[in-house]
Parts: structure tokens; sequence; C-alpha cells
């Protein structure tokens, strides 16, 4: 009984180490022991808890003193009088927050006095570009923002991510800001397309693109498993303002992962209609809860050769 009661306290114990209180904490070492232990210590809560536990839950709804570092500089400051240069974004350098190891693309970051949690950017507009026989066509001009946290996902295991945002029409607060002397700068009232939010988990914590640090930062387009990526519309119910959503994300692991990627980008067009929009999106909460493999989640590989021994081609059934 008593060793039954000293696995419970220190089960206990570990999941209060988790909490917000470790954003501070100088134990670097006590953190990395932490997250070894993470995978053993939760399939014991597993069968403690009923057949789910939660293995993370960041509360970044407040003003975040953010870390410096992160490879990227911006310019700063809360009055015209207060413009300084900055490098406290995330940015392909890891940072270590809330006891996990962050990085950014895009330069998303925390705000001590503008804002609560982690802002992301992402917008678009027609650009005209010509082309070698001197014809002009419209492109995509985008602008993208991603971030990556490492942590331990386990094979065969269903993990949901709970994303608590709020999604900002910019060009919209932007006409409507009565400080705001910028406001011919789209010459919209607001947004024509709406945002996705996506998440993926990754064997790496690297982000892929060429300019992280860039004014307009756009990812590179790579083959991801559609089982590891997953996406949803990042709509305004009732626009053209601003909204607080909650995404839900769940995905059923065939192989072990080590970190996983939040991405912010834009709805793309084509010519001759590039939409225009500019959102902002602030995350205010992360939650990941450890639940028993549920196959319904899997996504199935994309085939792309036909197999001749399956009577309707691809993947059988006709």
């Amino acid at each position: 009984m008593k060793k039954t009661l000293f696995v419970i306290s220190s089960l206990f114990f570990v999941g209060c180490a988790t909490s917000n209180d470790m954003l501070y904490t100088q134990d670097e070492e006590q953190s990395l022991n932490l997250k070894e232990t993470l995978p053993s210590v939760s399939n014991k809560m597993l069968a403690l808890n009923g057949g789910e536990i939660t293995l993370m839950d960041l509360d970044l709804n407040k003003p975040l003193i953010q870390p410096d570092g992160g490879g990227c500089s911006f310019k700063a400051g809360h009055s015209v009088d207060n413009i300084y240069t900055s490098t406290a974004a995330f940015g392909s350098n890891p940072l270590s927050f809330f006891g996990y190891t962050f990085r950014g693309y895009g330069k998303p970051r925390t705000d001590g006095f503008n804002w609560k949690g982690i802002r992301f950017q992402a917008g678009n507009r027609p650009a005209t570009v010509l082309s070698s026989r001197g014809q002009s066509r419209l492109v995509n001009d985008l602008f993208e923002n991603a971030l990556s946290i490492e942590f331990p996902f386990e094979s065969n295991a269903t993990y949901e991510i709970i994303l608590e945002t709020t999604i900002i029409d910019f060009i919209y607060e932007e006409q409507h800001d009565q400080y705001d002397q910028n406001d011919d700068y789209h010459g919209l009232q607001q947004s024509q397309a709406f945002p996705t939010v996506a998440v993926e988990l990754s064997n790496t914590p690297e982000i892929y693109g060429n300019a992280p640090c860039a004014g307009r930062p756009v990812l590179n387009n790579r083959f991801i498993s559609a089982n590891y990526y997953k996406t949803q519309k990042a709509e305004i119910t009732v626009p053209p303002s601003y909204e607080q959503k909650t995404f839900v994300f769940h995905f059923s692991t065939t192989e072990t992962k080590n970190s996983f990627l939040i991405y912010y980008l834009p709805e793309r067009g084509s010519d001759p209609y590039i939409p225009e929009s500019s959102f902002n999106m602030y995350l205010r909460g992360i939650k990941i809860i450890k639940k028993p493999f549920d196959p319904a989640h899997v996504v199935p590989p994309r085939v792309t050769t036909p197999d001749p021994s399956l009577p309707c081609g691809f993947r059988g059934g006709c």
C-alpha cells in the first residue's frame, strides 16, 4: 500500500512540475530529466486515469517575457520615442521557454505589454510580374509564420492537440483604429480570405525555409505525410474583426515523433484573382492529451502507383 501511494505521489509531483512555474526556472537539468522520463511516466498515468492523460497544458493567455537570441532582429518599442532593435523573437536558434525547446519562422513572438500569448502573422496580396515574353500576370505575395516545440510522441497512441487562439483581421483593425494614420495601405475594409492553421508531428524540430527572419517570410513546400500534417480553416463566423477560436487536432501515431510544428498560412489564389488578406493569431494556450490508439484518426498514405492486384486501381474498391 505504501509503494502504491509513493508512485501516485511521485506522478502527481511530475505533473505539477510541468506547470507554468517552469517558465522562469533556472534548473535546466531538471527540465531535461523531466522530458526524458515523460514517456514512461505518461504510460503509468494513462493507466491510472482510465485511458487518457494530459501531457502538456500551457497557459499563454498573459503578457509574456520572451527569451532573447532566437536569431532574428526587429524594430520594437511602445512609442515613437522608444524605438529600438530587439532580438527577442523565435527564430532558427533553439530557445528554452516554459521548460520546452522552441524555434520559430517569420519571427512569432510575445510582448510583455501590448498583447497576450504568442503572436503569429499571415497574409497575401496580389503582385504583378512580367514574363519573359513581356506579358504581365498576377502572383501570390505571401507571408507565413511557424513555430516548433520539441516534444516526444510515442508510436501506437492517439494524441489530441488543442490550440486556444484569438484570430484578428488586421486589415479591418487597421481601417477602424482611430489612432492609425495609415488607413489606406491596403485599400480594403477587411480581408478577402481566411488563413489556415496547421499542425505537424515531425521527426525534426527544424522549420524548412530559406528566410526565417524576412519581412515577408515564406515556408518551403515539401512532402509531408497526411497522417502527420492536418489543417483547419481559421474562419471568423461573425466577421470582420476578431474571434476567439479553439482548434482541435487528432493524430494516431504509427511511429515515434520528437516535435510538433504549428503553421499559420494565408489563403492562396491564382491569376486572375489573388485574394488580399492580413491576419494576426495570438496563441493563448496549448494542450496535448494522450489517449489509447484510435485507428479512426489514421490517414492512409497517398498511393501514386496503381496496384494491378486491386480491382479498381489505386486503393481498391469501385
